[in-house]
């Protein structure tokens, strides 16, 4: 049943979308240097160079754990994952940019049709769900070589960086949001070093955000949905 497993550090920030969405993308696709593809109007096997992926909308469920922003519970397409935290948050700062650090273990879930129907009645006995839709833009870094390279947001290699902007309605709420983030992944000793190596690449290259990004903002998925549901009681 268990997929895969593997180790993250996570840096993020979550920011009311308002008029911040075309200036944060014009600076994430470097001033409309790096390409923009469509998922699903290019052929990933032969796509090559740095580029900026737009995802197909999807719907991803997050299960709401009163009072815990250590585990994360999310549902997409039939499949579940379940992450916990194990280290951090450890505060990050660079130039005028301030944030805090993740570090998290993974868990993927592929169920059989039979265990999946079970699974899903027991989940939605568990707690409270959250639908959000998010519209991503994702890009990525390579660490495999020993520094950074940016690559195909498809290439898979063994250690590296995501980098991404999405723009996120969750149910019941009127507000749209942004989330601008990185998920380094890699072996478990070294990951949130190589979280540390691509950021500093990334705001090397792109230069300083259009917005501000600062510690207030900074917040993993689990803490940012504890919030939401914290306000809407």
């Amino acid at each position: 049943m268990v997929d895969r497993f593997y180790h993250s550090a996570e840096l993020r920030w979550f920011l009311p979308k308002q008029d911040k969405g075309d200036p944060l993308l014009k600076w994430f696709r470097l001033q409309h240097q790096l390409p923009l593809r469509e998922e699903g109007q290019y052929d990933p096997e032969t796509a090559a160079g740095p580029f900026v992926k737009l995802e197909q909308k999807r719907t991803d469920e997050y299960l709401l754990v009163p009072n815990c922003s250590t585990v994360g519970v999310k549902q997409r397409q039939g499949k579940l994952e379940v992450k916990a935290l194990i280290a951090g948050p450890r505060p990050f700062s660079l130039g005028g940019v301030v944030g805090r650090v993740d570090q998290w273990v993974k868990w993927s879930f592929d169920p059989s049709e039979a265990i999946a129907t079970q699974l899903e009645i027991e989940l939605d006995q568990s707690g409270p769900w959250r639908r959000v839709v998010k519209k991503r833009h994702t890009q990525k870094i390579s660490l495999d070589s020993g520094g950074p390279v940016s690559v195909p947001p498809d290439q898979r290699p063994e250690t590296g960086c995501n980098i991404e902007l999405t723009v996120i309605d969750v149910e019941a709420t009127l507000r749209t949001w942004l989330t601008f983030g990185f998920e380094a992944f890699g072996p478990s000793a070294r990951v949130m070093a190589l979280l540390d190596e691509a950021v500093a690449h990334f705001f090397a290259v792109h230069g300083p955000p259009p917005v501000s990004l600062d510690g207030s903002d900074s917040l993993s998925y689990p803490a940012w949905l504890a919030t939401l549901h914290q306000n809407d009681r």
